[in-house]
């Protein structure tokens, strides 16, 4: 896939699948994907997931792209957490089986991080999820329509030679 269909694509997603729910689980799973390391399976199944759910998958991609840069910050949080339930007396035997089970131990569950990213993600995926709902309605009303009329997303529509450019490499 060539740059100019995906910066097409990620300019239709913004304009397009706007519904405030779908704005909001896309922000809240890209905020949980976001705060895990990328490495490890549980974060390529989340993506799959993302993929796969109708949400605003743009919206997710801006928030990942943010928190990965805010994830230094959280690892602060996130790090202690996984620890205390990885090295917790009452979870040993389940770690151990989880261990011990095919597949399971590359999605990287014994990394303190992602533990700990685990669960604070899913405690804070409903708060998100209602603060990207209520970010949706907002970028609905102000942004939306301000983004469809700028002069960046009416060149990518109207201009000939990308249209030219997609009608012949869809014929190849």
């Amino acid at each position: 896939m060539n740059p100019l269909s995906l910066i097409r694509q990620f300019v239709k997603g913004l304009t397009s699948d706007t519904d405030p729910g779908q704005i909001g689980w896309g922000i809240a799973l890209g905020f949980l994907i976001g705060l895990l390391p990328k490495a490890t399976l549980t974060a390529q199944l989340l993506l799959v997931l993302l993929m796969a759910l109708r949400v605003n998958i743009p919206m997710a991609l801006l928030t990942m792209l943010l928190m990965t840069f805010v994830n230094p910050l959280m690892d602060k949080l996130t790090d202690p957490v996984g620890y205390y339930l990885l090295t917790s007396q009452a979870l040993y035997p389940l770690w151990i089986k989880l261990y011990n089970t095919p597949v399971l131990p590359w999605t990287g569950f014994n990394n303190t991080v992602l533990t700990g990213g685990i669960v604070v993600g899913l405690v804070l995926l409903f708060p998100v999820q209602f603060a990207g709902r209520r970010f949706g309605v907002y970028y609905n009303d102000k942004f939306r329509d301000r983004l469809v009329n700028s002069r960046f997303v009416k060149g990518l529509k109207a201009s000939w030679l990308l249209d030219w450019y997609f009608k012949t490499a869809g014929n190849q």
